[in-house]
């Protein structure tokens, strides 16, 4: 059992209470004079709060409290005036739960449009597909988005969209960073069996696939179960094959339980660069400085020149406010998801009559949107229902006071991103 916030702008006061069904934060943004039903807008909001994927939702309390400041006013759509209401609620991290707060969120709450995180799977775009409800999703690999669900990138969907690089981007970025070392061309694969590590780690379409086509030979033993905290048989199998740079998806603790047994087993590769494990500083922290040097892409920085349409914050505001109000550092999925709400908000603007479901889905379909994370394009990207995100390479510096900062090393995907540091080897 979860505490469910309301915020009503025009009171001072914040008022919490219980809810049967662990619903998480729902922020509720009123303008200053009373609505009638019709005329407020309900926005699902159903993230990762709890559970292994929780640091994707850590910032969500501040960005529905950014978004409920920004829309204080309601929206002016269509000559009439909406109040907009989030209604949060918490995964756990669990696939079926999310699929049942989907469902429950649509035919329970009603809610006009769906916003969520698919990192665990597309449970909340088949319930809104299937009942017709408008959903934007984003924090998860395009394919391992839209394949899962049997969907045709030529075709697309009724009513779902999704947002988020794919993973011939992320080859990319790994690319570019290694595209200049003078390092054996041997890569030690290692992806966790998840469906976003199934994805990105396929020997035959995955990011391996794009290394062996760059010409690099792959060390890679299959995949390793999530949790996972003995890898001495891939550790062995890369320093057998000489690989002086390692890749694949980690949770940050199989990462450190990686990296602990590689310093044991005497294996020193010159570059890691690691998906997933080494996005969030919580576990970049536990490494110490071993982590000085370990590389990773970067989705989303204050280092982007891009600003939000909804709030007008530069990104290094928006990661600034979140560091006051939180008094935590900034993390990637923070402009991330601020861009979700963007993403949604503008469709409802753009859509004309917020309560009518086939016209905010066509408003999506057709989106070309300037946010915090780059301009959004689903009906430009040549993937239907599908627009990508801009993504670079970076590298964490540990100072000598112990702390962290990730940096733009490669912009080489995205130039428009400026580069903050030159790259160096791991132990350099």
């Amino acid at each position: 059992m979860q505490d469910e916030q309301s915020t009503s702008t025009g009171h001072s006061t914040r008022r919490q209470f219980l809810v049967q069904g662990t619903a998480l934060a729902a922020a509720s943004v009123a303008a200053p004079h009373a609505f009638a039903a019709a005329d407020v807008i309900k926005i699902g909001y159903l993230t990762h709060r709890t559970g292994p994927f929780a640091p994707f939702a850590e910032a969500d309390s501040f960005i529905l409290d950014n978004a409920a400041k920004a829309l204080a006013g309601g929206l002016n759509i269509g000559g009439k005036k909406y109040r907009v209401e989030f209604i949060a609620k918490d995964d756990q991290s669990n696939p079926d739960r999310q699929s049942n707060l989907a469902a429950e969120l649509i035919n329970k709450d009603a809610v006009d449009l769906m916003l969520g995180q698919a990192t665990i799977g597309p449970g909340i775009a088949q319930q809104c597909e299937i009942n017709g409800v408008p959903c934007i999703t984003t924090m998860s690999p395009w394919q391992a988005w839209m394949f899962p669900m049997k969907g045709d990138p030529a075709k697309g969907f009724k009513n779902v969209f999704h947002f988020f690089w794919g993973i011939d981007d992320i080859a990319n970025v790994y690319l570019d960073i290694w595209k200049e070392l003078k390092l054996p061309k041997v890569i030690g694969s290692a992806f966790e069996n998840t469906l976003p590590g199934n994805a990105m780690g396929d020997l035959k379409m995955g990011m391996p696939a794009m290394f062996a086509k760059a010409g690099y030979k792959i060390a890679d033993i299959g995949k390793f179960a999530p949790g996972s905290n003995d890898f001495s048989a891939q550790i062995q199998a890369f320093k057998k094959e000489g690989a002086e740079i390692v890749t694949g998806l980690f949770a940050p603790p199989e990462w450190a339980s990686f990296v602990k047994q590689s310093a044991q087993m005497g294996f020193k590769p010159k570059v890691m660069t690691i998906a997933k494990a080494l996005l969030f500083p919580g576990g970049v922290q536990a490494l110490g400085k071993s982590a000085h040097g370990m590389s990773t892409e970067i989705w989303w920085s204050p280092a982007y020149p891009f600003k939000s349409s909804l709030t007008g914050q530069t990104a290094r505001q928006l990661a600034d406010a979140y560091t006051a109000a939180t008094q935590k550092e900034w993390t990637q999925p923070i402009g991330v998801m601020h861009a979700l709400v963007e993403a949604g908000i503008a469709a409802l603007k753009a859509s004309g009559d917020p309560k009518n479901p086939q016209k905010v889905a066509d408003a999506i379909r057709s989106l070309k949107q300037d946010t915090v994370i780059g301009r959004l394009d689903f009906a430009g990207s040549g993937i239907k229902n599908v627009s990508k995100m801009r993504v670079v390479g970076g590298q964490w510096i540990v100072d000598e006071k112990g702390k962290l900062d990730i940096v733009v090393t490669h912009n080489g995907t995205a130039p428009e991103i400026p580069v903050q540091r030159k790259f160096v080897l791991l132990g350099a």
